[in-house]
């Protein structure tokens, strides 16, 4: 990556949390053979993939795909694997990506519902929870989310997919992140904003279904090409944001 990517990146990752989707992470480089973590998340996977079938609406289903390899071609992912570094041209098309995905998916949900995998199967139901985690609306994900809550408690949804929206919302709100899934531009790093508890913190993940936190900071190292640090960002409340 080139000097002028690099100072590029760094600008969008001072604006926006870093993180990486459970699909992101299970196809990684730093996963070379399976591990406890990876095997937890594919036989959950199966398990709702029995509990709520291939999903009923395929026009939907084929939508919502286009829609998440959109969101990730942007970011330079194909099939969960990184196939291009960030490009200026791609940071620079990124919030207008976003928020052209963010409209196309409040739409669906207007009309429709919340995407179950019931209704689109598991692939086209993380990719409406993909779309959701990047989308710069806070409000309307703060909306959703006892919905979606709901839905995940009812393993109507993959819970694993929701952590990384529950994370940005509370960093949104100036509040400590409960599974460590988002990452800030600091100094040249990666460093991680600062979780309810830090002592449990693998534990918590495990329950989500999200692999240990240094294989997180690996990965994220791996795609960003930018060391994750042990550093700590306290988050901003909105109020502090606004002086």
């Amino acid at each position: 990556m080139s000097s002028k990517s690099l100072l590029m990146l760094a600008a969008v990752l001072v604006l926006l949390p870093v993180s990486l989707s459970a699909q992101q992470i299970s196809k990684a480089p730093a996963a070379a053979s399976e591990s406890s973590w990876q095997a937890a998340i594919k036989a959950r996977r199966e398990q709702l993939i029995q509990q709520n079938g291939p999903g009923t609406d395929v026009a939907l289903r084929n939508q919502l795909l286009a829609m998440r390899d959109k969101d990730q071609a942007i970011r330079g992912f194909a099939g969960g694997k990184q196939v291009s570094g960030m490009t200026p041209d791609m940071i620079a098309k990124m919030p207008a990506t976003d928020a052209e995905l963010t409209q196309e998916l409040k739409q669906i949900v207007d009309q429709k519902g919340w995407p179950t995998i019931s209704l689109v199967g598991i692939d086209a139901s993380n990719g409406a929870m993909l779309v959701l985690t990047h989308s710069a609306d806070h409000a309307w994900q703060a909306k959703l989310l006892p919905q979606l809550e709901q839905l995940a408690d009812a393993g109507r949804i993959d819970a694993s997919q929701l952590a990384l929206v529950i994370d940005k919302e509370l960093i949104a709100e100036g509040k400590l992140q409960r599974y460590g899934t988002q990452f800030k531009f600091v100094n040249g790093e990666m460093a991680m904003y600062g979780v309810e508890d830090p002592g449990d913190l693998d534990r918590i993940r495990a329950r989500a279904l999200l692999p240990p936190i240094d294989v997180y900071k690996q990965t994220l190292s791996q795609i960003y090409h930018l060391k994750a640090s042990n550093a700590i960002v306290s988050p901003t409340s909105p109020t502090a944001k606004e002086n």
